[in-house]
């Protein structure tokens, strides 16, 4: 009869078993460390991705950034260029209205006086001209009393440059013109001394209006009527 030791082969059973399963736990712990290991560097590889693309991004608008601030710092200076312009431009201009108020004002006025000054005689002169608002004042000698009314008639009939005319008229023994200039004295020849009339004029001078102001306003008026 054989007789078979259950118990021995029982035990050899067992640490081959217990081998077995002491490998697969090695190799499952080997397996878990290495799906560890590629599962950690793939992550360090997508936040190493992403990480560079948010800085290309990052630096792909901050170079944006730069350029903007380098264009709207031009604008800025295009603009304070542009304002210093218009400034200049509107200083010329106030000039410009300035020198034009100024020619049509005194010059204008002393133009119109010119024109008037009665011809034919030297003995006519006319010593001040005064403004003070429209108010004017003229002042001159004249050889006769129809040269001052000749000269106050030509103001007078001015189209409504000068109006309010009022004169006054003073006679006076003075030299001559032609003595005065010879240095003669009115005591060496009395017929050197002529009667001179002093006058003086006072009146309101008006300015004369733009014609082109005047021009443009029908003009207006007829593209406004035209656009209707």
């Amino acid at each position: 009869m054989i007789k078979v030791n259950l118990l021995e082969g029982t035990a050899e059973q067992r640490v081959t078993i217990q081998k077995i399963k002491v490998s697969a736990k090695r190799g499952q712990l080997i397996f878990m460390l290495g799906a560890a290991l590629l599962i950690f560097g793939i992550a360090v590889g997508i936040d190493h991705l992403w990480t560079n693309n948010q800085f290309a991004k990052a630096d792909a608008d901050l170079k944006r950034e730069k350029e903007d601030e380098t264009k709207l710092k031009a604008d800025n200076d295009r603009k304070t260029e542009l304002e210093a312009e218009l400034k200049q431009v509107e200083d010329r201009i106030k000039i410009i209205k300035q020198l034009r108020a100024e020619q049509k004002g005194p010059v204008g006025m002393l133009s119109a006086i010119n024109e008037r000054v009665p011809g034919g005689t030297t003995d006519f002169q006319l010593k001040a001209i005064t403004q003070k608002g429209n108010r004017l004042t003229i002042v001159g000698n004249a050889p006769d009393q129809q040269t001052v009314a000749s000269f106050v008639q030509k103001l007078e009939f001015s189209n409504g440059m000068f109006t309010n005319l009022t004169f006054f008229l003073e006679g006076k023994e003075e030299l001559a013109a032609a003595a005065a200039r010879e240095g003669k004295k009115a005591a060496d020849n009395p017929d050197d001394m002529a009667r001179m009339f002093h006058f003086k004029i006072d009146c309101d001078y008006n300015k004369p209006r733009d014609a082109s102001a005047d021009d443009s306003k029908p003009a207006d008026k007829q593209s406004a009527s035209q656009g209707k």
